[in-house]
């Protein structure tokens, strides 16, 4: 048997009542997670990276209900305690700095392929038996269509693992599928829409970018997107799997997209609405990217307007697309390499015994 694992998930979480039920919500997805790829007999790892833990609450990695015993999955958590997310403007706003979270589990993650996910999604059995090949091209990522289901009952979440999957296949659903992006913004034609639930690709490119861009507040607007184009700035190639190929993830109010406002002055939509009509939609764009409008906040962080898609992410992308070499933000130790974060063994495959004997 493999010692190390072939894949790592790498979630980001604290408990702090994010959404009602979270915690049976996280449990359940990550027991279905670790069952399927024991089912499918392959070397995994999931990677639980708890940053900012609320005072007031045990550790989300304590509370979690996980299955007793594994053969090929180790579940890891790690605790990024609360002196790091003060370091970034908005840290009393909000309790998680979702870039720097997850790169802390890239940055650990003993996998050869690593993805990010939600905490609480749940993929397909196709997502699962796909990986289990193991023939996974070390210079391509691989991406999926994300659904939002809304569940009518949360007692469904008590289902067996084929019942719960066959339930939330057959519940309507808004899928987040490939989007065309404008042809005048100039970027690689990327499925980057909700890929922050999963882009899975080879360790050593995740390193070679520096895991998710540094952002220095806890907005971290269009980290994930940006790193599909870092990533194929440096030659990786796309695979869109086919549509039966889900991630799900259950609605609620907090998603993030939804939490997401662009900000208008009555200035800026005028010039817009000038430049559109009389110029064109290039000449609004360029203005768009020059002037840094409209700005962007996240509703419960108001106090921190952030920049513009157009300044934050077509910028830096396009020029990527015409052969701008990729010079990561990130420093060295991203992830906080150098630090000596508690980590907890959650759960240890036999694979992972074997390898410390």
């Amino acid at each position: 048997m493999s010692q190390s694992p072939y894949v790592s998930f790498v979630t980001s979480a604290r408990n702090d009542g994010y959404t009602p039920g979270y915690v049976g919500r996280v449990s359940r997805s990550m027991t279905l997670l670790a069952n399927q790829l024991e089912r499918a007999k392959l070397p995994s790892e999931i990677v639980i990276a708890e940053w900012n833990p609320s005072s007031d609450r045990p550790l989300l990695i304590e509370v979690i209900e996980l299955p007793p015993d594994l053969q090929y999955v180790s579940i890891r958590g790690i605790v990024v305690p609360p002196a790091f997310h003060h370091r970034y403007e908005g840290s009393a706003d909000r309790g998680i700095h979702p870039g720097e979270a997850i790169n802390v589990g890239v940055r650990r993650a003993r996998g050869r392929f690593i993805t990010s996910k939600s905490s609480d999604t749940v993929f397909t059995s196709e997502v699962i038996a796909a990986i289990a090949r193991r023939n996974l091209d070390p210079d391509t990522m691989y991406r999926i269509d994300r659904y939002d289901i809304t569940l009518p009952d949360e007692s469904l979440w008590s289902l067996d693992d084929d019942a719960l999957l066959a339930k939330f296949a057959s519940l309507p659903s808004e899928p987040h599928a490939l989007i065309r992006q404008s042809s005048f913004w100039e970027l690689r034609d990327l499925h980057t829409n909700a890929c922050g639930d999963f882009t899975l690709m080879s360790s050593a490119h995740w390193h070679l970018v520096r895991g998710q861009p540094y952002d220095p507040t806890v907005l971290s607007l269009d980290i994930d997107s940006l790193v599909m184009h870092a990533a194929a700035a440096n030659g990786v190639q796309e695979c869109r799997w086919p549509s039966d190929h889900r991630v799900y993830k259950v609605s609620h109010d907090n998603l993030n997209a939804a939490r997401v406002r662009q900000q208008w002055r009555p200035w800026q939509r005028k010039l817009d609405k000038i430049l559109s009509e009389k110029f064109s939609e290039l000449t609004a764009h360029r203005m768009r990217t020059w002037f840094d409008y409209p700005r962007r906040t996240i509703r419960g962080v108001e106090s921190i307007v952030g920049p513009s898609i157009e300044r934050n992410f077509v910028r830096p992308a396009s020029r990527w697309a015409r052969g701008e070499r990729l010079v990561p933000n990130q420093p060295e130790n991203w992830g906080l390499a150098d630090e000596p974060l508690e980590e907890r063994t959650l759960r240890q495959a036999h694979w992972e015994k074997a390898a410390a004997a």
